[in-house]
């Protein structure tokens, strides 16, 4: 399989717990799971690059849907900060989870951006360069008229590579912009919803930037913007906009106040976000040490690919 192709896959039989799919990638280490699908490294025996295959966890019709809608949307999104998509099929019948709907993707070397926040706090000027890229991809997808839907430091990994140090992940639960919410269904991680996600609203794609800004606030002070349990959390939302310390460097707490506002319609696009973001990436040699913490050390990178 050689880019996008989606095809069920065939391959010879394997001992268990080492199925081949798609007649070229061998299921290695479970690297997570998830409540619809589990994550397993691959190697590829035609001598690519280790990739991410994310199979369906159950075999209920809703986890298989999962699976295909996460295919098709990553299959017409081309851009650098978002992980690639390479194909899809089903898991052939003598092996292991045969029947199971599977989706071979990027495999995103480093840590995610949850795992970055609780190592260390980063200078402002790193965190501004991964904002830029993050807004852009976000921009990608809204141009596409799809909403994410569950913005947060987990399903943001830090790549390592030059063309684009971070990416976002799991498309799970991508939406339509404007789309109804599904009833008894909960949508997105409820400490990174905006006010209007957590109160059932019409998908929005200012949820996105609303949740971006949480995540942005979150890396720059160590701290969750409302923290507390589930409830707590749900509530403090709606009731006020998070707090946005004033020494975070030039610029950055206007920026942060507008990608939280309560007020949907005050929030700046993604693009534009982008933009924003952009103008807070200092210059080669421009020193920014924000003086609300002292610089931390970039941490060892290690693979991790969440479910």
């Amino acid at each position: 399989m050689s880019g996008p192709a989606a095809a069920t896959v065939q391959g010879p039989s394997l001992p268990a717990g080492r199925p081949l799919v798609a007649g070229r990638y061998q299921l290695k280490d479970l690297l997570g799971r998830g409540s619809l699908a589990q994550v397993y490294r691959a190697s590829d025996l035609q001598g690519g690059p280790d990739v991410a295959v994310k199979v369906a966890v159950g075999d209920s019709r809703k986890h298989f849907e999962r699976i295909d809608t996460e295919a098709a949307v990553l299959a017409g999104l081309q851009h650098p900060s978002i992980v690639r998509f390479f194909g899809q099929g089903v898991v052939p019948a003598g092996m292991p989870l045969a029947g199971r709907p599977f989706l071979v993707e990027e495999l995103a070397l480093g840590l995610s951006l949850s795992d970055a926040a609780r190592r260390s706090r980063y200078r402002a000027g790193i965190v501004a360069g991964w904002a830029r890229g993050l807004f852009e991809a976000l921009a990608h997808l809204h141009e596409q008229g799809l909403v994410h839907r569950d913005i947060k430091p987990a399903n943001l990994m830090l790549s390592g590579l030059r063309r684009s140090p971070v990416r976002i992940i799991d498309f799970g639960i991508v939406a339509a912009a404007g789309a109804a919410p599904e009833p008894g269904v909960s949508s997105g991680t409820v400490h990174y919803m905006s006010p209007e996600q957590a109160s059932g609203g019409p998908t929005c794609y200012a949820w996105d930037v609303y949740a971006m800004g949480l995540v942005l606030l979150e890396l720059l002070t160590g701290a969750r913007a409302f923290p507390g349990t589930a409830i707590e959390s749900l509530v403090a939302r709606t009731l006020r906009s998070p707090e946005v310390p004033d020494c975070l460097g030039p610029g950055w707490s206007s920026f942060l106040r507008s990608l939280t506002a309560m007020d949907s319609a005050e929030r700046p696009t993604a693009a534009d976000a982008a933009v924003m973001a952009g103008r807070l990436v200092p210059a080669p040699a421009e020193d920014i040490n924000s003086p609300c913490r002292r610089m931390a050390v970039f941490p060892a990178r290690r693979i991790r690919q969440l479910a």
